[in-house]
């Protein structure tokens, strides 16, 4: 099917960056919030994201207001009943979700997809809320959503190929990056995100090396654009906490994040929209030592965010390509994982895990697939193959 119309269910700013990246490719939104100053809040927000995009000169006066003049808000849901796709962007609660797209399924033509944009929760769940699990499934952009590329294309149980076919060719029409996953809790970029974070938040605990230090450890490293605890205030901590708790739960305390984040949840303290989390305002100057200290932390989360992924492998939720992908697009990492190990040697990352898991316990693991690969001589990029396969071309070597 063609999606002409597409409405949002969910007033914060992610729903308002959803509704806008619709709007800029042409594409008629309708945004509903139960509360009228919520959505006076996204017209707001979306109009200055216009207003920017006009003012970088990326869009004439005129065409801005052309496309922002195909936005509706609504605190009812009566203009639901001509849109081809919906997406909830609501808390990451189950049963809120649950509740929002069971009333989606009864005001929507019969036709219609129904997304979710959650980061973490059970696609398959939700869609049994609904007559038409089938055309229920996963979309889930990444903050912000009107910069990062990436979408997650998530597939519950029951969800039917040519509603994955329609998602990813809406995903290509509003010039973002789909990746197909099938469903797990975390999906493929929070599942290594908050496995790596957990180990920055257990370094922290141990050794009292200052956050600033460790963001600035991280970054200096090119192991990502972001320190962890900036990424924390941006997302929200409260969104880092939940995602991280739904994680354990399910998986275990290699995803446990420990009490620096928890007090500061409880004291209300959530990043950037708070004004305070881990930072009060400016990022303060960390003291030369304590960043010395930190470097030793970046090797953890490398092999942290590795073990994940190749965990990812294991269970079969989506191809190594696809894992490192996600990972580069939605993420920023300047390599995927996967292909990070293959660049130190397989055999040299295993060894090393082995040493962590006598040191640290079953969370350094050694995943079934490294395994295979180094026991069969798969080491990597030096051999030309190891989770992902290297040729040779020109006298280079290369995917």
């Amino acid at each position: 099917m063609y999606v002409e119309s597409v409405g949002v269910v969910g007033g914060g700013t992610m729903g308002g960056d959803i509704a806008t990246v619709f709007l800029l490719a042409g594409i008629p939104t309708v945004v509903r919030d139960v509360n009228a100053v919520q959505i006076e809040k996204v017209r707001r927000h979306v109009e200055g994201r216009f207003r920017e995009r006009v003012s970088r000169g990326r869009l004439t006066p005129q065409e801005g207001e052309r496309r922002l003049g195909a936005l509706r808000l609504t605190t009812g849901w009566e203009p639901f009943a001509d849109v081809d796709l919906a997406i909830e962007a609501v808390p990451e609660n189950m049963s809120v979700k649950r509740a929002v797209l069971s009333e989606l399924d009864r005001v929507l033509p019969p036709l219609s997809l129904l997304a979710s944009n959650t980061s973490a929760l059970s696609i398959t769940a939700m869609g049994r809320a609904t007559n038409r699990p089938e055309r229920v499934a996963g979309f889930h952009f990444f903050f912000p959503a009107t910069v990062m590329r990436l979408i997650e294309i998530v597939c519950g149980e029951d969800t039917d190929r040519d509603t994955v076919l329609t998602l990813v060719r809406v995903a290509e029409e509003i010039h973002k990056l789909p990746v197909r996953v099938r469903e797990c809790p975390g999906f493929v970029v929070n599942r290594v995100l908050m496995r790596s974070l957990s180990e920055v938040f257990r370094f922290q605990e141990a050794t009292g090396v200052a956050p600033a230090a460790i963001d600035r450890a991280v970054v200096e490293a090119h192991a990502a654009p972001m320190g962890p605890f900036q990424l924390c205030d941006a997302l929200g901590l409260d969104v880092a906490l939940d995602v991280s708790q739904t994680l354990e739960h399910s998986y275990g305390e290699r995803f446990h994040l420990g009490a620096l984040i928890t007090d500061r949840v409880k004291a209300k303290h959530l990043g950037q929209k708070t004004g305070a989390g881990f930072y009060d305002g400016a990022t303060p100057d960390p003291d030369p030592t304590d960043v010395d200290r930190a470097r030793e932390l970046v090797r953890l989360q490398q092999l942290a965010a590795f073990t994940e992924a190749a965990r990812l492998v294991d269970d079969e939720i989506a191809s190594p390509h696809d894992i490192d992908l996600a990972l580069r697009a939605g993420a920023g990492l300047p390599l995927g994982p996967l292909a990070w190990a293959d660049a130190e040697g397989l055999d040299q990352v295993m060894a090393e895990l082995e040493a962590l898991r006598s040191r640290y316990g079953d969370r350094f693991a050694v995943p079934a697939s490294l395994e295979r690969l180094v026991h069969s001589g798969s080491l990597g990029r030096t051999a030309g193959r190891g989770y992902h396969v290297y040729r040779n071309v020109y006298g280079r070597t290369g995917l």
